[in-house]
């Protein structure tokens, strides 16, 4: 998944989430997204939103929202934990 990917696939999520009201979801991703800091800080906070909306509001998406979740957390980590 590259970035343009990444981001589509979170604003697929977004708009799914604000057409069934999936509020405490909203919520949390919407700490971090959009991304208007560029730099390993920024991804870090758009990580642990994503983390949030996977413990917190877990049951508020679907399963294949969840295995998006999932892939986008698995790439944004990449990018914070650079080597």
């Amino acid at each position: 998944m590259h970035d343009q990917e990444l981001f589509q696939t979170l604003q697929k999520l977004v708009d799914s989430r604000c057409e069934r009201r999936a509020l405490q979801a909203l919520r949390y991703i919407l700490q971090a997204y959009p991304l208007v800091n560029p730099l390993t800080d920024g991804w870090a906070d758009l990580m642990t939103a994503l983390q949030n909306v996977r413990a917190f509001a877990r049951e508020q998406i679907t399963h294949e929202e969840l295995k998006s979740v999932d892939e986008c957390i698995r790439m944004i980590d990449r990018v914070v934990h650079r080597n």
